[in-house]
C-alpha cells in the first residue's frame, strides 16, 4: 500500500513531513531515533524541524501506523508497522537493534485478554563478535 493511502486510510491528511517521516520509518529496519529520522528526511531534500518529527512520529502512533519502543531507559526509537507480533534483540555492546520474529504464539494465557506484549532479547550482534567486544 502506497505511504500517502496508509496516511487516508486512519484519518490522517497527507503531507510532506508525514509521507517524509513514515516513508523513512517504513524503510528502516534500525528503529531510528528521532535525531536520526530528521537525518534521514533531510538527506532526501526535506527539511523538517525537532518538533514537526516528534509531532509526526506521535500522530502516526496514534494512528497505529507507527509504535515507540524504548530499551532499558535509552531514548525512544520509532517503527512503522508495529501490529505484526514480533520482538527485538538489542546489542549489549553497541546498542544495535532488530527485529525478531515469533515463529509460534508466544502467549498461551486463557481467560486473559492479552493485547501487547513486548519482548525483548539481549546479547551481542555479529558484527560486535566479529570485534570481539561481547557485551
Amino acid at each position: 500500500m502506497e505511504i500517502e493511502e496508509q496516511l487516508r486510510g486512519v484519518g490522517l491528511r497527507v503531507t510532506a513531513p508525514r509521507v517524509a517521516v513514515l516513508r523513512v520509518l517504513s524503510e528502516s529496519r534500525d528503529h531510528p531515533r528521532v535525531d536520526q529520522v530528521i537525518e534521514r528526511v533531510h538527506q532526501r531534500g526535506l527539511r523538517i524541524s525537532t518538533q514537526a518529527a516528534y509531532d509526526v512520529c506521535e500522530a502516526l502512533r496514534e494512528r497505529g501506523l507507527a509504535r515507540r519502543v524504548a530499551f532499558d531507559g535509552g531514548p525512544a526509537r520509532w517503527e512503522a508497522g508495529a501490529d505484526d507480533g514480533h520482538h527485538h534483540f538489542v546489542c549489549r555492546s553497541c546498542g544495535w537493534t532488530t527485529d525478531v520474529t515469533c515463529a509460534v504464539p508466544c502467549v498461551d494465557a486463557p481467560g486473559l485478554a492479552v493485547e501487547e506484549a513486548e519482548i525483548t532479547f539481549r546479547g551481542t550482534c555479529p558484527s560486535c563478535l566479529v570485534k570481539g567486544e561481547a557485551g
